[in-house]
């Protein structure tokens, strides 16, 4: 089996996909190692094992909603798109969605996975409560309450495997997305700002070529009125899709046609392969006020980043309190890279984070980089506290496997 984009081969000596969650739990307490794997989305060997893994496919998708608490259960491996599907049918939305919605909720949370919007948290900060496996075959309730809740949150599958997730809710919303073209990069940097902070949220797609021109990506909350122009740019007469002359049927609906949050959120429909499919992914964040240099820092590079470059997009994250979430306390800028599946797109990863680093930045954990652990420390301020957490859970390691160790200097 090879994840989403087949750069990585999983190594599983075997596979177990339990039907409930008693027997996950009983497969957890018989297994010397075992990994938990959601929607094999991840650009890296996060979700790898060459002992045994887990996956979710067999267990239930049926939501639990706390109308008066406004929060949902949600089954570990449900995917955002059902999600999103069955809260909207009951009166319900969540506070934002990633690019793509076929990712499942408890993979994208371990990962602090994200949407846009200067206001809009990470899709892990929408999380209440976890239930979670621990290495006896134990189950444990994690609560906001707990002191180490924001520990668990984005837990890399480390700190049990998670079987069910509470998520705070709201009433269902509707959402009218424009796209602008002819945006560039020297006028995005300048004024990026008040650009991100045009709409619900905001996305800025370039190719780094010479041109210097993008797209800005806005997604207003129905009944805030798009502008009819954004500095130099100017509203699409037709859909688009962010890889550059690529068919736009995959894409959620433009043109701002008012349609639900699920629907237009996303770039991507549900039923559709997201971006370009056969691709590298990595991304990296800045605090937001370091964003614009940050991008004039890469315009140095920017030949190199062209050669082998799909499409940078480029997401604002709000701030948040979980302890492995590049978005710590910082409220953040996301320079997200779709690389062509070449060798040498592991080489440029590299080079990119050179020149970030002097920004202090972090990685996306579920997509490509090469920051040590020691440097993961430096910018991590919680990653002690963590790497103590999951020793105290699972001294054995039995969650563990290469990737991680390596990530967290085990």
């Amino acid at each position: 089996m090879k994840n989403w984009s087949g750069t990585v081969t999983f190594q599983d000596a075997q596979s177990h996909s339990p039907a409930t969650v008693d027997e996950l739990a009983k497969i957890v307490a018989k297994e010397g190692k075992i990994r938990a794997r959601g929607s094999a989305h991840c650009f890296n060997a996060i979700a790898d094992t060459n002992a045994v893994s887990v996956t979710f496919e067999n267990m239930s998708q049926e939501i639990v909603i706390d109308k008066d608490r406004a929060i949902v259960t949600v089954p570990a491996g449900m995917k955002y798109g059902e999600l999103a599907v069955a809260l909207h049918d009951r009166g319900w939305a969540l506070h934002n969605m990633a690019s793509l919605p076929h990712i499942s909720v408890a993979g994208a949370i371990a990962t602090a996975t994200h949407g846009s919007g200067v206001g809009n948290g990470n899709l892990a900060t929408a999380v209440r409560g976890l239930e979670i496996i621990l290495p006896d075959g134990n189950i444990k309730t994690v609560t906001s309450q707990d002191p180490d809740f924001t520990g668990f949150v984005v837990g890399l599958g480390l700190v049990g495997i998670v079987s069910n997730v509470d998520l705070a809710i709201e009433p269902t919303f509707n959402v009218e997305q424009t796209v602008y073209r002819g945006m560039s990069r020297e006028i995005y940097a300048a004024n990026l700002d008040e650009i991100m902070s045009l709409a619900y949220s905001v996305s800025y797609f370039t190719t780094w070529a010479a041109a210097g021109g993008g797209e800005v990506w806005a997604k207003f909350r129905s009944g805030v009125n798009a502008p009819a122009g954004l500095f130099e740019a100017y509203p699409a007469t037709s859909n688009r899709h962010p890889l550059p002359g690529l068919n736009p049927e995959p894409c959620t609906e433009q043109m701002a046609v008012s349609g639900p949050w699920h629907l237009r959120l996303p770039h991507f429909k549900m039923e559709f392969t997201p971006s370009a499919g056969d691709e590298i992914q990595s991304e990296f964040f800045v605090d937001r006020k370091d964003a614009p240099a940050a991008i004039a820092a890469l315009e140095k590079i920017a030949p190199q980043i062209n050669e082998i470059l799909w499409v940078t997009e480029i997401r604002a994250i709000a701030a948040d309190n979980l302890w492995m979430s590049p978005h710590y306390q910082r409220d953040s800028i996301g320079i997200h890279f779709t690389w062509k599946k070449v060798d040498a797109a592991y080489e440029i990863v590299k080079v990119v984070e050179a020149v970030l680093a002097q920004f202090k930045y972090r990685p996306h954990l579920g997509k490509v980089f090469s920051a040590s652990p020691e440097y993961l420390k430096s910018v991590m301020p919680k990653m002690d506290d963590f790497v103590k957490l999951v020793q105290q859970i699972d001294p054995e390691n039995k969650f563990g496997n290469t990737f991680t160790d390596n990530l967290l200097g085990r």
